[in-house]
């Protein structure tokens, strides 16, 4: 019992130093001016999650694609205001090469718990996907949830923010447009909603 209670505070005290370093190394300001750019831009080895269709996927999948992946949690309380913004972003930047990938990586969570989630949330326009065998953990840092990695047509990942961020504001919009547009491809042009 006292072992167990000793580990309990060993492991609070290393949690609670592990954000402080993370506040202090990825500061956030609730925008997308807080991405961190990544260079060179690092490729990922191709690990599974699941679509809604309980179908093994991997960002392989979607190369050719400027990819935006959110990972979250249904006990983030950020990732839950998050969610119906990036929905809006995936609908404004609809007809584009654009692809959201919303990931929940709860463990041992199934396609009908986060289909569930997404009703509450009145979210019925977004793709979802989860990592029941957390495998994106080999490949991410995962230990700070919401997290946000832009990952270009060649696969790589080429900026990141691991905080909370307003999708709804117009500058996260024009940051997903300034990679859809890089050479040789033409900046789409989109629908304000």
């Amino acid at each position: 019992m006292k072992i167990s209670i000793l580990t309990s505070i060993i492991y609070l005290l290393i949690s609670f130093s592990a954000l402080a370093d993370h506040e202090k190394s990825e500061p956030s300001d609730g925008t997308v001016a807080s991405f961190i750019e990544v260079n060179p831009a690092r490729y990922l080895q191709p690990v599974n999650f699941y679509n809604q269709q309980n179908h093994a996927v991997n960002f392989s999948h979607f190369k050719g694609k400027v990819l935006l992946v959110n990972l979250w949690a249904t006990w983030c309380g950020p990732c839950l205001r998050e969610l119906p913004a990036l929905q809006r972003l995936s609908n404004k930047l609809a007809g584009t090469d654009f692809k959201l990938l919303a990931i929940s990586i709860d463990k041992e969570i199934s396609a009908e718990e986060v289909f569930t989630f997404y009703q509450k949330l009145k979210i019925n326009q977004l793709d979802f996907y989860f990592d029941k065998d957390q495998q994106l953990g080999q490949i991410l840092p995962i230990d700070v949830v919401p997290a946000s990695f832009i990952i270009n047509r060649q696969g790589e990942v080429i900026s990141y923010m691991r905080s909370f961020a307003d999708w709804d504001s117009p500058a996260a919009s024009q940051m997903i447009l300034s990679h859809l547009g890089t050479i040789p491809y033409r900046r789409p042009e989109i629908i304000a909603l």
